[in-house]
Parts: structure tokens; sequence; C-alpha cells
């Protein structure tokens, strides 16, 4: 069985598992080190992974989060942790005035505009920034106004926003906009048996998921019975068009996917596997037992396979 479905060491906190416990505490230790190295004074909430720097008289401060480095330094030797936390957090501080997030003049909105860009999170980007400027997206997400810098991302506040005088709903058309003017992922097809495929969008280490916010851009005309979609971590978007009895197979590997990539990231946004049909986004839930995933289909669901295999079976 894959190590997705291994069990995690449950005395540490969720976000820090994979880490396992002596490389949770050298995690830590190198988190601290860096910000101390700055002299910079912070607090780490290590039990929301959250790291709180007091930036003193910057211009914009805010909470970062431990997941992604977490997840980058996972994936890496121990011997490289403490040049990739370093990169990771100089990309914040480093940056020159004009594109460092932690400097950048908010009151020009003209200058501005073209950077916005729509943006999904999972939906506990709350816990590191309160004031952003968010409305619902798929059930365990946000959509969140961001200003894509050259060097880095980071969300818009509400205060921050106010200056412009527009509609919260007017900043998120501009944000879609921009998002669909850089351009549409690239689709990769993946066959699973004969008729059933994947479709697997990449192309921007971003925003690939966020490209769900824009989903009818890559939705075909013959979509009756609508597709499933997975947006397991940022940088990938996977799409199975429903048509056959076969959408039951690609349920079933899509979960095996979104399941190992929203553990392993790095930018973790959801877990879940989506049927997007009339417009909008249903959860299709399923349970982890004795380390095996049960798919576990909603009603409406498993009477549109009842109605695809009837089909099936008269074609």
């Amino acid at each position: 069985m894959s190590s997705y479905f291994d069990d995690d060491d449950t005395s540490l906190p969720g976000w820090a598992r994979p880490l396992g416990k002596q490389g949770y505490r050298s995690f830590l230790s190198l988190i601290e080190g860096y910000f101390a190295n700055r002299n910079i004074a912070v607090a780490i909430d290590d039990e929301e992974g959250l790291v709180k720097p007091d930036l003193g008289n910057f211009a914009y401060s805010s909470t970062f989060g431990l997941q992604n480095i977490a997840q980058i330094c996972q994936q890496a030797d121990r011997d490289e942790w403490r040049d990739l936390i370093a990169a990771h957090f100089d990309s914040i501080f480093e940056a020159k005035d004009e594109d460092n997030a932690l400097h950048i003049h908010m009151e020009d909105f003209g200058k501005l505009k073209s950077q916005l860009r729509s943006r999904l999170y999972p939906v506990d980007i709350v816990n590191h920034a309160t004031e952003i400027i968010q409305r619902p997206g798929p059930e365990g997400t946000l959509e969140v106004l961001a200003l894509d810098l050259p060097t880095t991302v980071r969300t818009v506040s509400r205060s921050e926003a106010d200056v412009w005088g527009l509609d919260p709903d007017d900043l998120f058309m501009i944000g879609r906009q921009n998002l669909k003017a850089k351009g549409l992922l690239r689709p990769n097809t993946v066959q699973l048996e004969q008729g059933t495929t994947l479709t697997v969008y990449t192309g921007d280490p971003f925003y690939a998921a966020s490209h769900v916010l824009i989903i009818e851009n890559y939705l075909p005309t013959d979509a009756a019975h609508g597709v499933l979609i997975g947006v397991p971590k940022r940088d990938i978007l996977i799409v199975h068009r429903i048509q056959n009895i076969g959408a039951m197979e690609a349920a079933g590997a899509m979960l095996q996917v979104i399941v190992g990539m929203h553990r392993d990231g790095p930018g973790s946004i959801s877990p879940y596997l989506y049927w997007y049909h009339d417009d909008d986004f249903t959860v299709l839930p399923y349970e982890l037992e004795d380390q095996s995933l049960k798919f576990v289909p909603p009603d409406d669901f498993a009477e549109l396979l009842e109605e695809l295999e009837e089909h099936a079976s008269y074609s």
C-alpha cells in the first residue's frame, strides 16, 4: 500500500507529522535560527504551524505559515534544510523595495491592478491573515485576492483595498480576468483504461489549482454529466470528463493522487474530490479504513453511476 496512508506520529501537530519527531525538532530549531541570525524577534505557534515576526517599522506585516516549507524540507535531505529555509524566507525579506511584499505601497491602484490575481487557498489561510479579502471557493477552500509580485505572492488586506474604493466582487472579477489573461494551463492526458482518461493541467507553479475558479474555460461543450476535479496542491489541476461508467475508476484513481499530493505538498490546498455540474462543486467523500481508501459517493452521484452503468449494458 502507498506510503500516503502510513500512520503518522499523532503526538505531533498535523502539519508536522511527515517530518517525524526528530525532523520536527530540527526543523523548528532551524526556523528559530534563521530569524535569530536576522535579529528579528518571532513568536512561533508550533501547534498551528505559524511564525509571527516582529517587523517593527515595516509598512506591512503578516503571519507566515510553516507547512509549505516543511513539506519542501520533508522531500529533501536533512543537510539541505538550512539552505531551503533561508531561500524561502529570503525571497520575502530581501526582494527589491518595489517588489518586496513587506514594503510595497498599496495606494496606487492603477499601478497594481494588473498584478491582482484570484488565488485558491485552503480555508486555514484565515489563521495566517484574518484581514484578507476572501470569499468561499469549492468546499474546504477560499478564493483570495492576491498580489502577484516578481519574487513572491502576497495577500491583500481589507484595509489596504479600502483606499481603492472598489467593491470586493469587482476586485475578484479583475483577479479572475488577470488569471485568465496569463494564459490557460497545458493539458496532459493520462490513460487509465480504454475510454477512461484524466487530464492533468500544469504550467504555473503558483496558480495552476487556482484555474478551478475559471473552470468554465476548460470544460468541453459535451460535458452533460459534469466533470470530476482535484486541486490537491497549488501547481496542479486534475480533471475527468464524465462520459460513462469509467467515471468510477477515474474517481478512485484521482482520490489516490489527491490524498498523496495533498499530504506531501508543497502548497497543499484541498484533500477533496469534487464533482462539478450545474455550475456547482459537490464534494465526493471518502474514508480511510485499515490503511485503505473507500469511496463513498453521495446519493445523486451514485444515481448517476447507476444510470451510466445501465446505459452501458444496453449499448
